[in-house]
């Protein structure tokens, strides 16, 4: 089980102050998956992590039950779980896919050029279709986290347009995707129970 936490700093010095990182004090904590006992610090794995700016293998912490025996690792919002990609990366490919008027290619490109981030068609495809699948999940998350009086929506649009009316709506990836954490236990990608 991974908990996404703000990490306070960006993916460099998280990287620079690796087990001296500030993590979360999760020892008060009762195990979030069978809430027998308290969890117990189990040292770190390291994982590969791509986003602007950087590119690089970071550690993090983890947590262990000594009741269920299953773990729990502390990742910082600007990683997205179980992707290599960050956050702030996945934003940006959506938003060059859905609000420009270029082929896939171009798009791959583009992103190459203004962030460094090689991105492939079918990461970038895949990305795509999972967040039309969570689109309506997401809206309505967005929507009340923002406190938004008139939905984001309307039902009329076409899928694309939607997906355009949210991306315009996420103005800091790494703060919106924790924050819809939070409040779901997903995020931008995770497969959305339907």
């Amino acid at each position: 089980m991974q908990i996404m936490y703000n990490a306070g700093c960006d993916a460099e010095i998280y990287k620079t102050q690796g087990e001296k990182h500030n993590f979360p004090d999760m020892s008060k904590e009762l195990c979030p998956q069978c809430g027998a006992d308290y969890l117990r610090k189990h040292g770190y794995y390291e994982r590969h992590l791509i986003t602007v700016g950087f590119e690089g293998r970071i550690k993090i912490r983890r947590y262990r039950c000594r009741d269920c025996k299953k773990t729990v690792s502390l990742l910082p919002s600007f990683c997205h779980p179980k992707r290599t990609y960050g956050t702030e990366i996945i934003i940006k490919s959506l938003n060059e896919f859905y609000n420009k008027i270029l082929t896939v290619f171009a798009v791959i490109m583009n992103i190459l050029k203004t962030t460094g981030v090689d991105c492939s068609r079918q990461l970038l495809l895949h990305y795509r279709r999972r967040i039309e699948q969570n689109l309506n999940v997401l809206i309505m998350t967005l929507t009340d986290i923002q406190s938004l009086k008139n939905p984001i929506i309307h039902e009329e649009m076409g899928t694309k347009e939607k997906v355009r009316q949210l991306l315009a709506r996420i103005h800091y990836p790494e703060d919106d995707s924790l924050k819809i954490y939070k409040r779901t236990g997903t995020t931008y990608l995770t497969l959305q129970p339907q």
